[in-house]
């Protein structure tokens, strides 16, 4: 075939106007399925991540308002609120640490730290990496942290548990991860009670 030809049945077909619109919409009807899947996973992936973070920001201002000290028991009271107001389908990550800042050292000090569950809170190496995040504090002031971790799965995607078939771990989940902080309110501090 040569160039000629190519170019005639190429302009023939450009200027054909026949053809069939089941034909035309079996062709596009995948892709305009794929878009509005695409579309709804995007959305609810920012719904996700915005409930987490404002059930995170309601669980550090139920904190901030207490005047009395808190135990394992509040802590897995306000872990359930948490997982109320979110829409991640995952079990949340619930960690709420106390920090001042100490006029002797000059620096950052961490009074307790508590994860939902058996969780012992965060670590000395955690507790370093955090200081860039927290702002400058006066002398003696106060913070209370919260920070929340779940796993986001896609429900259309990856299947409505974010799991394969065969139970493989889906590559489509991602993580989403909060950290929230706030001075305490109606006291100097917020207490741990172990009882």
């Amino acid at each position: 075939m040569s160039v000629l030809n190519l170019r005639k049945s190429l302009a023939t077909f450009r200027k054909d106007a026949s053809g069939s619109v089941a034909v035309e919409s079996a062709i596009i009807f995948p892709t305009l399925l794929f878009c509005l899947f695409v579309m709804m996973n995007i959305f609810d992936a920012y719904r996700a991540k915005s409930t987490t973070e404002k059930a995170a920001f309601a669980v550090s201002d139920m904190l901030s308002r207490e005047t009395t000290a808190v135990n394992a028991e509040y802590l897995n009271g306000i872990h359930a609120v948490l997982e109320e107001i979110s829409t991640v389908r995952s079990e949340h990550k619930l960690t709420v640490s106390h920090v001042f800042w100490s006029p002797v050292s000059g620096d950052y000090e961490l009074s307790w730290s508590r994860s939902n569950g058996s969780g012992s809170g965060i670590t000395a190496s955690e507790f370093e990496a955090m200081k860039g995040k927290l702002p400058v504090l006066v002398d003696g002031e106060s913070l209370i942290v919260v920070e929340t971790s779940a796993q986001y799965a896609p429900p259309i995607l990856a299947g409505w548990n974010g799991q394969r078939p065969y139970g493989e771990e889906s590559a489509l989940n991602m993580d989403i991860d909060t950290f929230v902080f706030t001075r305490p309110r109606f006291a100097p501090q917020l207490a741990w009670s172990n009882s």
